[in-house]
């Protein structure tokens, strides 16, 4: 019962592309609030707290500093409050989905097949990340 209710919650969301990022609209409202409520109410406060104690001078600064402070308690609250929500699935590529890319790309993969094999730190790197096998699986290794 949850699960559907879940799937029904997920449909009836509306999201937001900001800087490159997907979004929920309505989490991007409370962030932006929650924020701006820490970073212009410390601001505030220091306006009303420093003039007792700090140089006339330096009450703007001080504030400016305490709202810079907010912020980052802000930050930090939305952190906590609003984990990242996405997935990410990695798959291992063959070499069959490899050639596609790039054909696409318009890149040789004999020519980086070579500049791999006559490269032993480069190779041995691939070796070590398991993806060797990916770029030479048509053909033998000639050093091993």
């Amino acid at each position: 019962m949850n699960n559907n209710n879940d799937v029904n919650q997920n449909e009836s969301r509306t999201y937001v592309e900001v800087i490159g990022d997907t979004v929920y609209d309505k989490h991007l409202i409370a962030t932006i609030c929650i924020s701006l409520i820490f970073s212009l109410g410390a601001f505030l406060i220091g306006k009303s707290i420093f003039p007792r104690f700090a140089p006339e001078t330096m009450v703007q600064s001080y504030s400016l500093l305490l709202g810079i402070a907010g912020s980052l308690v802000g930050l930090v609250v939305n952190a906590l409050l609003f984990k990242p929500k996405r997935t990410l699935n990695e798959t291992a590529n063959t070499s069959e989905e490899l050639k596609e890319v790039y054909e696409e790309l318009q890149f040789d993969l004999a020519e980086e097949r070579v500049a791999i094999l006559n490269d032993p730190v480069l190779h041995k790197e691939m070796k070590e990340l398991g993806i060797a096998e990916m770029y030479l699986a048509e053909k033998e290794d000639p050093k091993n």
